[in-house]
């Protein structure tokens, strides 16, 4: 039996572990005096002093009988020990096993606590993907995700449960801290030494969030956080003008939200909260993707039921009035499907006006006014959903003027998509009927335009233009932050049509849309402190205003006819998706893939400016001047007719959409000006 125990026992052990080993039960490797496992997890490796005996504390001869005797009687005991030996050292490896996933991030844990103070006071290391940029301090982190909730929830995605977000915020998922604060950390009032440390910074967080996700994605589990996650670094790179990584950023949340059947409503038992976040979820990546231009088909989701819009806030009571309240009984007798429900029906409008606009103004063989034009039938798409708001959530009931900041601000869950909501509707008007994309759509159809269709897009330009105007002053007024960036490019979209309408003779008119231009701009540019394509938007308007200022000549005898403008610097400030750097494809694709720009044929192509509409309220003299105007034939006196609006020459254009005779392009600004003398509203929304 001795023979059996002492060839079973284990190889010879480590004589003495470590103290800090010995508390956390961890295999000691034994080294002396610092283990490789201490120095490994940098921390204090100390040894007890080891009692060891001498040969003057052997016992007397007299004795070694009675110790024999002892050690028999105790030999049974130091089995045991041994064994228990072997189940401690076989403990001890399935411990350090399953320990072993833990080491690194205990390490990575240690080394950002190192490095925290630098990283605070310093700037933000350029992170690699095997890198971790350490948090900030959790006070901090629920700071900026307040500054998350204010400033960026539902302007414009409404991502997540506002009541729970920030008492679960320690709870989720890694990725979702750190997109959340790539964007946050751009409202935060702390000083940095200046923007590009807070852009330094805002990036570092952003490329965590992005290799934590692709790992995520490629390992799995693949969860509802890794949808949010993309949908945030998706806006993060979309302002940052990465637009082609953006737009992967939105599909591939797309294709995994279609594959994990995001869009039907889930049988699974989910509390509200959980059940509420997946709808989010699911709409803000359908808003996410149309806002960015994308038009695509619900129906690529599921074939079912859509769940059902996000919970929206209801609007803030008013101190009503007597007339007021009897306002409030109006009713459309539509169901209220919430202020954030209205945002998403209306994007579906703003993506095809955005692939309307990326058309250029190509001519087709349908004119504009025809039913089955895709201008007449955005307008009509847009008609239905306005029928279906409730009146609730309309520009009247709102009483916007008794609004203090105070009030705005504590409740911007309602009002930031509220603002959204009427700048997409303003927006989508202003760029249907935007002056150079209707004369240059309507070059097949110069003979017969029909005098109702140029009294209708002048009255519309008017109204949709001044009430963003109006939107504009009032922030200016109350002082309102504005956070959404889509209103940023609703003012550019209106800066560039009171750009071309401001060339006019009238010192009046051109001091009025001169100064509609810079508000337009400056709204713009102060934009550009939080979101960087807003202030190159701003640059764009600005080389705009110098390239198109540089060619316009006001005295007709010495105007120069051959001149062009080159209408590419429209395009980039219209196309809001392609409002990038020029170098994003480069940033992206490699040199096997990366083609280049694309080079553009010279094309000459015939168009004529738009007539002006027949007005009662004109004078004989502004009439007799129209007949003046850069070759136009103009006579109110011949009635509505079609012989009162044929130019009596075309206009010309070279390289179709990339450049157009400047002449021509401000008499186009002319004509608007003549039917738009009246810049009042026609009516609210």
């Amino acid at each position: 039996m001795n023979n059996g125990i002492s060839s079973g026992r284990p190889a010879k052990r480590v004589r003495q572990a470590c103290e800090p080993c010995r508390r956390k039960k961890a295999k000691c490797p034994g080294e002396q005096p610092v283990c490789s496992l201490c120095a490994r997890l940098r921390q204090e490796c100390v040894y007890a002093r080891e009692r060891r005996s001498t040969p003057s504390e052997r016992p007397p001869p007299a004795a070694e009988t009675a110790s024999t005797e002892i050690s028999q009687e105790t030999r049974l005991p130091r089995v045991l020990e041994d064994r228990l030996g072997v189940l401690e050292t076989k403990m001890e490896e399935i411990l350090e096993a399953v320990s072993r996933r833990n080491n690194e991030d205990d390490e990575r844990r240690m080394i950002a606590d190192s490095l925290l103070p630098t990283m605070l006071g310093g700037p933000v290391a350029s992170t690699t993907p095997t890198s971790l940029t350490p948090l900030p301090p959790w006070e901090k982190v629920l700071a900026i995700g307040e500054l998350y909730l204010l400033y960026c929830e539902s302007q414009p995605l409404p991502l997540f449960h506002r009541e729970t977000f920030l008492r679960s915020l320690q709870g989720r998922d890694l990725e979702v801290i750190y997109a959340m604060l790539a964007l946050g950390i751009r409202f935060s009032e702390e000083s940095y030494r200046d923007t590009d440390d807070l852009a330094n910074r805002s990036n570092s967080y952003a490329e965590t969030a992005r290799n934590l996700v692709m790992r995520r994605i490629s390992e799995g589990p693949v969860e509802l956080s890794t949808l949010q996650c993309l949908c945030l670094l998706s806006l993060v790179d979309f302002t940052n003008g990465n637009t082609h990584r953006s737009s992967i950023h939105g599909s591939l949340a797309m294709n995994l939200a279609q594959c994990a059947n995001l869009g039907s409503e889930t049988r699974a038992v989910m509390t509200p909260v959980a059940l509420e976040e997946r709808r989010r979820c699911f709409w803000s990546i359908c808003l996410l993707k149309r806002l960015h231009g994308e038009d695509y088909n619900l129906a690529d989701f599921s074939d079912v039921e859509y769940p059902p819009f996000p919970e929206s806030p209801s609007r803030p009571p008013r101190n009503s009035s007597p007339e007021g309240a009897a306002d409030e009984t109006r009713s459309t007798g539509a169901h209220d499907l919430g202020i954030l429900g209205y945002v998403i029906m209306l994007s579906e409008v703003f993506a095809k006006t955005a692939r309307y606009v990326r058309f250029h103004g190509k001519p087709s063989n349908i004119p504009p006014w025809s039913s089955e034009s895709e201008y007449s039938k955005i307008i009509a798409l847009q008609m239905d959903h306005e029928t279906q708001m409730p009146y609730t959530h309309r520009f009247k009931p709102a009483n916007l003027g008794d609004r203090t900041l105070e009030e705005l601000q504590a409740n911007r869950q309602y009002w930031g998509p509220w603002f959204l909501n009427q700048f997409l509707y303003h927006t989508i008007l202003c760029l249907l009927n935007h002056p150079l994309l209707l004369s240059l759509s309507l070059r097949n159809f110069r003979n017969t335009i029909p005098e109702i269709f140029l009294q209708h897009t002048s009255d519309l330009i008017s109204s949709h233009t001044t009430w963003i105007i109006h939107f504009i002053d009032y922030f200016e007024e109350k002082s309102f932050p504005v956070s959404d960036p889509l209103l940023g490019y609703s003012a550019a979209v209106v800066a560039t049509i009171e750009l071309q309408l401001s060339f006019t003779e009238d010192p009046k008119i051109r001091e009025e849309k001169r100064g509609r231009f810079s508000k337009c701009v400056k709204f713009v540019r102060a934009m550009g402190t939080k979101w960087p394509h807003m202030a190159r938007l701003s640059d764009r308007l600005q080389r705009l205003e110098g390239a198109v200022s540089a060619t316009y000549q006001p005295d007709p005898q010495t105007r120069n006819k051959s001149l062009l403008i080159d209408l590419s610097r429209f395009w980039e400030i219209l196309e809001y998706s392609s409002n990038s750097d020029a170098d994003s494809a480069r940033r992206l694709f490699g040199d096997s893939l990366y083609t280049g720009p694309p080079t553009l044929a010279a094309e000459m192509s015939q168009t004529s400016p738009l007539p002006e509409p027949s007005r009662l309220s004109l004078q004989q003299d502004q009439s007799q001047s129209a007949s003046q105007d850069y070759g136009l034939s103009s006579s109110l006196s011949a009635g509505p007719g079609l012989e009162s609006i044929i130019p009596r020459s075309p206009l010309d254009l070279s390289g179709d959409e990339f450049s157009i005779l400047a002449a021509n392009f401000f008499s186009q600004g002319q004509e608007f000006l003549r039917g738009c003398n009246n810049l009042e509203s026609f009516g609210n929304f």
